[in-house]
């Protein structure tokens, strides 16, 4: 009898065996990314606010605090859940001097540069869909310059500059199974007060709000 127990114990053992050294392969849904490299092109609208940009409103120019931006992103997919990017931008912002009898805008360029730590709420619900919210933060900062005259009588702006600044923002992204996406980002940066070439004057920072629509697409995995 306990001869027949040993033989029928063997045989399960080797059968286990046998049954674990088989590969079992898990599907991988597209929509995992992790250590994956991607990049990103948006633009949208946004809003700037900084000294006296209430002064818009008041002379009925309240859409000129209005402008454009464009960006482009690279980044890297630590796993599922997190990655890093790198961020360039560039706008042409408005701002406005001390109110002296009158409204006195004047405009420049901006340069922006940001690191940003991204979050994917997908990969935290275990979830591999196409609908991907993510929020980030970053930090960063700014090259502003060739600002135009406002002809203020005893204020101008003082350029250019170099600035640093941080940003947050959440993305509501849509991927495709081959890679591609598109997304929308709302986020705001900060920056100090020189950013618009301006010593403090009621604000201490420069504050704008963007909106973007954009394009991702992730490479392939490296296997």
């Amino acid at each position: 009898m306990n001869r027949k127990i040993l033989i029928l114990f063997a045989t399960l053992l080797l059968t286990a065996a046998g049954a674990s050294a088989q590969s079992r392969r898990a599907p991988i849904s597209p929509y995992q990314y992790g250590h994956r490299w991607y990049f990103s092109l948006q633009a949208g609208p946004m809003v700037s606010f900084g000294e006296n940009s209430e002064s818009f409103g008041a002379a009925g120019h309240g859409w000129d605090v209005f402008t454009a931006h464009a960006a482009l992103a690279i980044g890297y997919n630590f796993n599922d859940a997190w990655d890093m990017r790198v961020s360039g931008s560039y706008s042409y912002n408005p701002g406005a001097c001390i109110a002296y009898d009158g409204h006195y805008p004047f405009h420049f360029h901006a340069a922006h540069l940001f690191a940003d730590a991204v979050l994917s709420y997908n990969a935290l619900a275990e979830l591999n869909v196409p609908f991907n919210p993510k929020t980030y933060v970053g930090l960063g900062g700014a090259y502003t310059f060739g600002f135009t005259d406002p002809e203020h009588p005893f204020q101008m702006p003082q350029g250019p500059n170099i600035v640093p600044g941080f940003r947050v923002g959440g993305i509501a992204e849509r991927d495709y199974p081959g890679g591609f996406g598109w997304f929308i980002d709302l986020g705001a940066e900060v920056f100090t007060d020189w950013y618009n070439g301006l010593e403090p004057v009621s604000f201490p920072l420069d504050v704008e709000i963007k909106v973007s629509f954009g394009i991702i697409y992730h490479f392939p995995l490296n296997k």
